[in-house]
């Protein structure tokens, strides 16, 4: 959902610090990058098969599945729905919603101004919210009201009645709402624009305030030779680095890049993109990259020739690391590989967090079923949540026991996930596991 100003951005995007983790079953941890995207139709459907075709695409895995929902498309598009949010954590990825008051068409939207929100008009809906993803029980990235910084959006600060301090207080009452409902597995990701338009309209002014948000986010695109007007082509770190700087003094949360594609036109898409992992090395406070993976201003597709698809494989980036590390003398980085690469195994960082799960074998419909995991490099785990087909079912303190039980009512496949979380709720280290259940 890119405004028709700016443009909106997903995929998530590599494993690049010293050393970067990506496994198979092992979701890319801190202090690794995530990488995750938004594909067309997913997880509409209930699925996520678009996303699998990206993976094979471009050889890499895809840790965050991103999507988008308005407050006007509705009553069911409208509302949570599980399945969709099931469609991505029973294959042990991350779920980011991003969560848009408004019906799509503009920003003068006099029904979703933020005085509204603010006074209490869409208590019931926000609270609907918040007792259907607390009933979930997964955890769930949330991300509302995004690019608040520009004037595209009814929500934007300039426009529509609004103001940054009513966009504080709207987002200060959504969050208190979920957390007097108990929906404490939602986490807030707020996330401006990469650029203030107009410039006076600063997004430090629309900051809820750290004990408000979880994740620090920015949007942000390489126009290139087709939108000189809004900066044509630049580089990775052009567009990137200022926001990162602002970011990082405001609080002390991770930072995510919500957003971000690259135009085909005006420069080598390719090597754009392998520059960006390259630059995003030296960039600690800096957690997950999300692709936006759809053909629409511009074709921002990961995947639209061969070429492009390759540059995101994590050898394309090694080779360019290799020469970098040889031109600074501080040692050879390293990435772990994504499910189906041929990579050495001896490459993985043993310093990474890593999972192994054991099930129980001959489980029976309607009698227990057993799970054991052991994690390596995870001193930062406080808790264990563990979820059977995608629904959370136990919440386990870190120094207890690492096994579970759980009666199992359907014959059939059925899959553990098992997340390690630290003190602020931020996800370590994860692994799935699936079994097969008989009657």
């Amino acid at each position: 959902m890119v405004s028709p100003r700016r443009a909106a951005a997903s995929l998530t995007i590599c494993t690049i610090v010293a050393l970067f983790a990506l496994l198979p079953g092992v979701a890319g941890a801190q202090p690794g990058l995530q990488f995750g995207a938004h594909t067309a139709g997913d997880p509409y459907s209930g699925n996520i098969d678009a996303t699998k075709r990206l993976e094979g695409a471009i050889g890499r895995h895809v840790d965050i599945v991103h999507w988008y929902q308005n407050w006007g498309a509705g009553a069911y598009g409208s509302a949570v729905q599980p399945s969709w949010i099931a469609a991505v954590t029973t294959t042990g990825r991350t779920p980011l919603l991003t969560w848009e008051p408004w019906a799509p068409g503009g920003s003068a939207q006099p029904n979703y101004r933020l005085q509204r929100i603010v006074q209490g008009s869409f208590d019931a809906y926000i609270t609907s919210w918040a007792n259907a993803l607390r009933s979930i029980g997964t955890t769930i990235y949330l991300r509302p009201m995004h690019e608040m910084n520009g004037d595209w959006y009814p929500w934007g600060g300039t426009v529509n009645g609004n103001s940054p301090a009513l966009y504080v207080k709207a987002w200060r009452r959504m969050v208190d709402i979920f957390r007097k409902r108990g929906a404490n597995n939602v986490r807030w990701v707020w996330s401006p624009n990469n650029f203030d338009v107009p410039a006076s309209n600063r997004l430090e002014s629309y900051y809820p305030g750290s004990s408000y948000v979880d994740v620090m986010a920015a949007d942000l695109y390489n126009w290139g030779s087709a939108k000189p007007q809004w900066g044509g082509w630049q580089s990775f770190s052009q567009i990137f680095s200022g926001v990162y700087r602002r970011l990082s003094a405001l609080g002390p949360q991770p930072i995510w890049i919500g957003e971000v594609g690259c135009a085909p036109n005006g420069g080598d898409k390719a090597a754009w993109i392998r520059d960006m992992f390259a630059q995003a090395r030296s960039m600690s406070r800096l957690k997950a990259i999300v692709w936006f993976n759809v053909d629409k201003e511009l074709d921002w597709r990961a995947a639209p020739t061969a070429a492009i698809a390759a540059a995101f494989a994590p050898g394309a980036v090694s080779g360019l690391l290799r020469g970098l590390d040889a031109a600074s003398g501080d040692g050879t980085a390293t990435e772990r590989a994504p499910a189906g690469s041929s990579s050495d195994p001896a490459e993985a960082a043993s310093s990474q967090p890593t999972l192994r799960l054991t099930v129980g074998r001959h489980a029976r419909a309607g009698r227990y079923a057993s799970v054991r995991w052991k994690a390596t490099q995870a001193g930062s785990v406080r808790r264990w949540h563990v979820y059977l087909n995608g629904k959370r079912v136990r919440a386990i303190a870190s120094n207890k026991p690492p096994v579970l039980r759980r009666l199992v009512p359907r014959a059939g496949r059925n899959r553990w996930t098992i997340e390690g979380r630290d003190a602020r709720g931020h996800k370590v280290v994860a692994a799935s596991r699936g079994f097969f259940v008989r009657r």
